[in-house]
């Protein structure tokens, strides 16, 4: 905040001593520059921050689901993110363009996903890079920033964190185990298991209990990335739009 204080204070201190040998056109644009330049500046903060909080969930969900990622390609992947670069390229894409929405359709699919985790933190990693257009390297105006990209990447994440919370496999259990606690788990497995699954799943206090969580963590680490990309929509001017559960659900996703 002081900074940006400062740097109003200077706009217009240099606007009334230039009045004399400026045009109020030119002073308009040095000032739109300025600006500019400013905001470019905090949306570099912004990709620094969500690289962090990435890497902090991927070590997270790693370290619940230890069997769901490869250690070869976890540490790779670890590196892509904090070189900011763009490289590595999992088995089972197959699509040229090595694009972020087939490493979610594969994260989420209903299917056995050896290695699950690596395609979701992936593919909202590779998603972000190209939202962000980080292969450009540094980017002086946020001029050079798609407000359309960011407004997608907010929706996206929204529902990501969505499906991790509640995506299940043919079988009935959670693709991800975040917020469920070992008892939860274990229940959800003997309701699928049961000769009387319709009646043990319609009964509801099973149900509630299967809805209770207790661990908020992972899902504080996505609403902070995903208010990240929205205060990188303000910047730039545009519309924030939080998407509520039945919204989602309603959504055509690629996911």
């Amino acid at each position: 905040m002081r900074k940006l204080f400062f740097a109003i204070l200077t706009l217009f201190t240099l606007a009334i001593f230039s009045g004399c040998t400026s045009s109020s056109s030119q002073q308009g644009q040095f000032v739109k520059s300025i600006f500019q330049t400013n905001g470019a500046s905090s949306i570099v903060k912004h990709t620094s921050s969500l690289t962090k909080s990435l890497l902090k969930y991927s070590s997270k969900l790693n370290k619940r689901n230890p069997s769901y990622y490869s250690k070869k390609y976890a540490q790779i992947i670890k590196q892509d993110i904090k070189k900011n670069v763009n490289t590595i390229r999992l088995p089972l894409i197959k699509n040229s363009s090595n694009s972020y929405e087939e490493y979610l359709t594969i994260a989420f699919s209903k299917n056995y996903v050896k290695n699950r985790n690596d395609y979701l933190i992936l593919g909202i990693y590779k998603m972000l890079y190209f939202t962000y257009d980080r292969d450009r390297g540094h980017t002086v105006t946020t001029m050079q920033y798609e407000i359309e990209k960011l407004q997608e990447a907010n929706k996206l994440l929204q529902v990501i964190r969505y499906k991790i919370n509640n995506a299940k496999d043919k079988n009935g259990n959670y693709l991800f185990i975040t917020w469920q606690r070992k008892w939860q788990i274990d229940l959800l497995k003997n309701i699928n298991s049961s000769k009387k699954m319709t009646k043990l799943s319609l009964n509801k206090k099973n149900t509630k209990l299967l809805l209770e969580r207790s661990n908020m963590s992972y899902q504080v680490i996505l609403s902070d990335m995903i208010f990240t990309v929205q205060k990188s929509i303000i910047v730039l001017g545009g519309e924030v739009n939080n998407l509520g559960a039945q919204t989602i659900k309603t959504f055509i996703f690629f996911i």
